[in-house]
């Protein structure tokens, strides 16, 4: 039993351990991520804003913080292939600033002003090696990957339009620098003669959520801990009738009942929390970049589990007290008041558990409902898009529809990054625009999208054997993929397509584009081709990659058709608008090596010189970093419902093993013999099973009559201050057959846990109670 004690006493002091570590590494972590939300008002570029090259708006921008004396601030997380995301900090300094207040430096020195206009110099939780590391940010428990840059770093991954923060002296400082920076930007238009100009205003509407809801933390860890306190104060209580012997011997030594109390609880826990803190300030001081609050709380923590402990093990003082001399010398003890406390709270902590899973199993469905939605988005995080693309020294080609351009970039970059990986498909026809059109015209064709091979190879499609579709590029022919339930309009399909391609006339459709347009020849193997239909299975949602495509249903169109474009069997017209410089709906999305723009692009520069092509597509960035950000949040939410259901379990499996060790020294004579009369397992502990059964039973009810909202306005009230009664409120109005599954879980759970411990429990005690003892 002293042992038992001794190991709760020793996890309450991990946890305290725990806790602290985690809390101050939340606040740590919370207070550099949000540390323009404090200090400086929010602006948002919006999409589609001009100038969106950053070669152009950077400057006006800078120049516009320069004359008004601000500082300029943007964030984005950036996950590189098989590492840790990384928090970015893009700043641009003009004077004072209280931007790194929150931020402690490992060596070197924080960015000057200076650093931040011109140069690349740059300061990082991680030691780079690299020259223009200014120096190495102290990040508490080494777990968290920081990275502060100048500004104009950011528009190597991001571009110009999204959100950003001003540190003005005060709000009419920063309305002064809203309207300058419209007044630079509307002065640039007018220079270059086109017809744009903004009002201040555009700044401030919020085009973007404020982010992913994750929810509040609800830190149960320090709920765990006071569990493990009370379970100590039952066992410690039943320890003390389970040495009432020895009190009534240590009474007639004259011993005062405190002394009796210190031999019994107070020593150990003291010599448990002497080892406690010994232990824990040198582990607090060997966290990687430990700060003096950490180290000083972890020992405040040992002391308050110290003093809990001690508070709490004082109320056996009393038992002390009330135990007679006469009693104890003659082994009577009277242990059913303690092990019906036990039993009640165990029912209890059981009931807990149960409410709090539903809770968690309703937040883990809410989670997979949102992680489904960005499930195909997550995948963006290897995927980049060409923007803006600018017109670069090709204005006369511009007159003439930007034509060569165009071929260069559909008919000759093409093939380098499809090789690449790059993903191709055009959905633009069910943008919302393009819908409203076709409606208000009485359009009467068909709709599809266009994709290539490497978009099947990663968002598969079935046909009706449910085979993956596979497309070789080496394929002539044109490929539609149909839904089967289309199959009674295969005709008016085979037709519509074929003068799609053909036209009514000679010349026509995409081969008399091509030779008109881009005045090139279309090959034998493209004019001769077949048109071939593959039959889809049904019900098929189709991700496409455009956030302008049906947002409300997560970018994805059910059931369209398909046309897959290969190197052999398209022209540089079917391709013509993979990179239009529009953005995240451009179709083609270019695949990141090891998840890095600048590194991609830097790549691509010999091929993009060689076409000509290296002053039009001049920058490269992430697909939709507002998504990389709700994926991120996510992730994180997972990790923590991960962490509390498996805290939650080992509460409860250390609740079952007491409750047995109780148990079984209430009634250990009895189950020794049995066994050694060779009764079965269940035959013996069948005083068990009763209270096992009855009391499952009484707890089911209890939490049907919770779930179904009997104390609903109670735990509303209790949730404003509590986060244990804020997660039970949530389980009104829950299933039935959630609670069951729930139930029927934990009590596979807890009968497996106590039959492996009532085995334990036998063998070791066993020989101890044939020899006549206790």
């Amino acid at each position: 039993m002293k042992k038992i004690l001794a190991f709760l006493l020793i996890l309450a002091s991990v946890f305290s351990f725990v806790t602290t570590y985690n809390q101050i590494d939340q606040e740590e972590l919370k207070t550099v991520t949000e540390v323009e939300e404090g200090l400086a008002k929010r602006f948002e570029i919006p999409y589609g804003f001009h100038p969106a090259v950053p070669d152009e708006l950077y400057p006006l921008l800078y120049e516009t913080a320069l004359e008004y004396e601000v500082n300029i601030f943007r964030t984005n997380i950036h996950e590189l292939e098989g590492a840790q995301p990384e928090m970015l900090k893009y700043i641009l300094l003009t004077g004072d600033t209280h931007f790194f207040h929150d931020f402690r430096l490992k060596s070197g020195s924080f960015l000057t002003a200076q650093d931040t206009q011109q140069g690349d110099a740059f300061l990082s939780s991680a030691d780079t090696g690299e020259n223009s590391q200014r120096g190495i940010i102290r990040d508490f428990g080494g777990n968290n990957l920081l990275a502060i840059k100048p500004l104009k770093a950011a528009y190597e991954y991001l571009p110009v339009y999204g959100q950003y923060y001003v540190e003005a002296a005060d709000n009419k400082a920063f309305e002064v620098f809203l309207a300058g920076f419209a007044a630079k930007v509307n002065e640039f238009h007018k220079k270059r003669g086109t017809n744009i100009s903004y009002s201040p205003e555009i700044f401030q509407q919020q085009n973007h959520s404020e982010g992913a809801e994750v929810g509040a933390r609800t830190d149960f860890l320090n709920y765990q801990k006071y569990m493990l306190l009370l379970i100590m104060l039952i066992l410690l209580v039943y320890h003390i009738f389970y040495e009432s012997k020895r009190i009534g011997i240590l009474k007639m030594h004259g011993l005062s009942n405190i002394s009796i109390w210190f031999i019994i609880a107070g020593k150990l826990i003291t010599f448990v929390f002497l080892v406690s803190l010994v232990v824990s300030l040198p582990v607090a001081l060997w966290i990687k970049d430990t700060t003096a609050q950490f180290v000083g709380s972890a020992i405040l923590a040992q002391f308050k589990t110290y003093g809990i402990a001690t508070a709490i093990s004082l109320i056996s003082y009393g038992y002390i007290s009330r135990i007679k001399v006469s009693d104890a010398v003659k082994n009577r003890k009277d242990t059913q008041s303690i092990f019906v406390l036990n039993t009640l709270l165990k029912a209890g902590c059981s009931i807990m558990v149960i409410l709090i899973g539903l809770s968690l199993w309703g937040q883990y469905i809410e989670l997979r409902t949102k992680g489904e939605e960005l499930k195909n988005w997550e995948l963006s995080k290897d995927y980049g898009v060409f923007y803006p693309v600018v017109v670069g020294y090709d204005l006369e080609d511009l007159k003439k529809g930007f034509r060569y351009t165009t071929i260069a970039l559909a008919g000759e970059l093409y093939p380098t990054l499809n090789k690449m990986g790059a993903l191709f498909i055009e959905a633009d026809s069910y943008e919302e625009s393009s819908l409203n059109y076709y409606l208000s015209k009485d359009w009467e064709g068909i709709l599809s999208i266009s994709v290539n091979p490497n978009y099947l190879r990663e968002f598969p499609v079935y046909d009706v054997q449910n085979n993956p579709v596979q497309i070789s590029e080496d394929t002539s022919d044109w490929i539609l993929l149909v839904p089967e339930k289309y199959r009674h309009r295969e005709a008016e399909i085979m037709s519509y397509f074929q003068q799609q391609r053909r036209g009514t006339q000679e010349p026509g459709g995409i081969y008399g584009a091509e030779e008109t347009y881009f005045n090139r020849e279309v090959p034998d193997r493209v004019r001769n081709q077949e048109i071939r239909i593959i039959w889809l299975a049904n019900d098929q949602e189709i991700f496409s990659f455009n956030p302008e495509v049906f947002p409300a249903e997560n970018n994805v169109i059910l059931d369209p058709i398909i046309q897959v474009v290969t190197e052999k069997n398209s022209l540089g017209f079917d391709r013509a608008n993979i990179i239009n410089g529009g953005g995240g709906d451009d179709p083609l999305k270019m695949r990141l090596i090891d998840r890095d723009a600048a590194l991609t692009l830097k790549t691509l520069e010999p091929e993009l010189k060689r076409l000509k092509l290296d002053d039009n597509v001049k920058y490269l960035i992430t697909v939709d970093q507002y998504v990389a950000e709700k994926v991120y949040y996510l992730q994180e939410w997972m990790k923590e419902l991960v962490l509390t259901s498996l805290g939650l379990l080992v509460v409860l499996l250390l609740l079952v093993v007491q409750n047995l060790t109780l148990f079984f020294n209430k009634f250990q004579r009895k189950f020794i013999v049995r066994r050694l009369f060779g009764t079965g397992f269940f035959r013996t502990y069948k005083e068990y099973i009763g209270l096992f059964a009855a009391t499952w039973l009484v707890q089911l009810l209890i939490c049907y009559w919770v779930s179904k909202g009997a104390i609903a306005y109670f735990l509303e009230l209790a949730s404003r201050v509590s986060s244990v009664a804020s997660a039970v409120s949530e389980v009104s109005g829950t299933a039935t057959i959630k609670l069951v599954a729930v139930a029927a879980g934990l009590i596979l759970i807890e009968l497996a846990a106590s039959v492996i411990a009532l085995v334990l429990i036998e063998q070791r005690h066993r020989v101890k109670v044939l020899k006549g003892g206790n």
